[in-house]
């Protein structure tokens, strides 16, 4: 495999061979040798899904040049890990969450066009890698998606913004004038809801021992995988990109100051204790004007796409739409297809970045009031209408609904970990 390979590629790549090597590992042993790991409520984890996802996490911290000089530390966070996947789909479940297929096909389309394959080559490409390696791949995409679904409707719109918030908040930014941006990385100690003297004690002695070992040289991301409990401890206690509204108060003052590839002093939060290293930072000005794009969909059904080739009836069909009348013929044209397939038909107004990058480019080139060239999906022919542009001046958007999201998006990142927490104390979990 090419090194130049877009890493959600490599990812996708390196989960499908360890499946398979898990699972042909398994069968020439013999099923029955593979024993129950952990018990989450109903569901069982086996010593294989252990092993597989050991080793793929392994991987991935190698692609970081993270060591893991700690198998046991490992697995016991893999573990984890595995535990709070199984209780977060049973609560997306529970509250009727799901991930429509036009979804994950956008994911899919998106690292296909970052690694200039078309979905094609893609699914030819990780078909190779296994047998019916591209609809396990989905499968994948499906399930972090339904995470992050369900980490939107129960901590960041359960997060509640007051008028004095919104109103400071809108006061700093025209003071600040500037759009600063923050990757961090991080370290939890965590106490229980109600932590003895002792347990304070001992988590605290913890957290300074962890201090003093990055301060003679030992790297943060390592110590991170091996004892952080926070909920990107397998990442390296990588954080990612925080625009400077959305970082926990906790640790704004704690970062004040602080220089890339320096680490705060010990932070202290109702989730526990905490130390944060500033991987880089960014300052540039807030963009002023941008172009947003008014789409509509209509899909044909059909069973047979040969993605190679357009048939001539469906793209002088596309060629001859130049209004939203004509647009809306389709509906009575293809009265036939379920009204389902295209009940959700207008994707109302998007900048380029939400618009899938395979399409993106020829997009941005389309005049309003025409659509593009029939686009092959797995349901069949999808027509894009493309029925207004028009420039937006970022100082003119509703500045009340930017501050709004900004603070929920903050003070979801601060109760994130406890949420977590609270997932697995109202499980029922036994480790075998």
């Amino acid at each position: 495999m090419k090194k130049t390979l877009h890493s959600a590629l490599f990812s996708l790549f390196t989960s499908l061979a360890i499946i398979g090597s898990s699972s042909s590992s398994v069968m020439a042993k013999d099923v029955l040798l593979d024993k129950v790991v952990a018990v989450v409520n109903d569901r069982v984890i086996l010593k294989s899904e252990l092993t597989a996802k050991m080793y793929e996490q392994a991987q991935a911290l190698a692609a970081q040049n993270i060591p893991v000089n700690d198998a046991e530390a490992l697995k016991a966070k893999v573990l984890d890990s595995l535990i709070l996947e199984v209780l977060q789909e049973e609560r997306a479940n529970q509250i009727g969450l799901n991930v429509a297929d036009d979804e994950v096909n956008a994911q899919m389309q998106q690292i296909a066009a970052q690694n200039n394959l078309s979905l094609l080559e893609l699914r030819n490409r990780l078909n190779i890698e296994m047998p019916d390696g591209f609809q396990k791949a989905r499968e994948k995409i499906k399930q972090q998606l339904l995470i992050q679904k369900l980490r939107e409707a129960e901590v960041i719109s359960q997060a509640q913004v007051t008028e004095s918030e919104i109103q400071n908040y809108l006061k700093r930014q025209k003071l600040a004038n500037k759009n600063v941006k923050v990757k961090l990385n991080h370290i939890l100690i965590a106490l229980p809801e109600s932590a003895t003297p002792q347990q304070r004690e001992k988590a605290l002695s913890d957290i300074k021992s962890i201090q003093k070992r990055i301060q003679t040289g030992e790297d943060f991301s390592q110590l991170a995988v091996r004892y952080s409990n926070g909920g990107k401890a397998l990442s390296g206690g990588d954080l990612g990109w925080m625009q400077e509204e959305e970082i926990p108060t906790f640790f704004a003052d704690a970062l004040e100051g602080l220089k890339p590839g320096q680490v705060s002093e010990i932070i202290e939060s109702a989730s526990g204790f905490h130390l944060i290293k500033l991987a880089d930072k960014q300052d540039s000005s807030a963009a002023g004007v941008f172009t947003e794009y008014h789409l509509h969909r209509f899909i044909i059904l059909s069973d047979d796409v040969d993605r190679t080739r357009v048939p001539a009836s469906l793209m002088t069909l596309s060629q001859s739409l130049n209004s939203m009348q004509d647009f809306q013929a389709l509906f009575d044209k293809y009265s036939d297809i379920p009204a389902e397939v295209n009940a959700d038909s207008d994707l109302g107004w998007r900048v380029l970045d939400k618009i899938p990058s395979v399409i993106r480019e020829d997009v941005a080139k389309l005049k309003a009031k025409n659509a593009l060239p029939p686009l092959a999906t797995d349901k069949g022919w999808m027509i894009l209408y493309l029925d207004d542009i028009r420039e937006i001046n970022a100082a003119s958007e509703n500045e009340t609904q930017k501050a709004i999201q900004a603070i929920r998006v903050r003070k979801a990142n601060e109760m994130f970990d406890l949420w977590l927490r609270r997932l697995k104390d109202e499980a029922f979990i036994q480790i075998k």
